[in-house]
């Protein structure tokens, strides 16, 4: 799947997939594109590039990154380029 078609592991940013506003019937018709990055076209798909990532909300809820658990809001993430080496 490609949820962030643009994401490179190397330029030092987060990339994030976001989506908002969009009823159940209209993600499970989305969903599937996401297959092929073809999902980052709809309406009610954001997506965003950044070096630092704060996610808060009303109450406690699960962050994940890359489908692991990272932490419960409020959670404030950010990315050092080159931190890790990849073979």
């Amino acid at each position: 799947m490609r949820i962030c078609p643009d994401a490179c592991y190397h330029d030092g940013l987060f990339d994030i997939c976001i989506v908002h506003s969009i009823t159940k019937r209209d993600l499970l018709r989305t969903f599937p594109k996401a297959h092929k990055g073809k999902h980052i076209f709809h309406p009610g798909v954001a997506m965003i590039k950044g070096k630092q990532v704060e996610v808060t909300s009303e109450f406690p809820v699960i962050v994940q990154s890359d489908g692991e658990v990272l932490a419960k809001t409020p959670v404030n993430v950010t990315i050092r380029k080159d931190a890790l080496l990849i073979v």
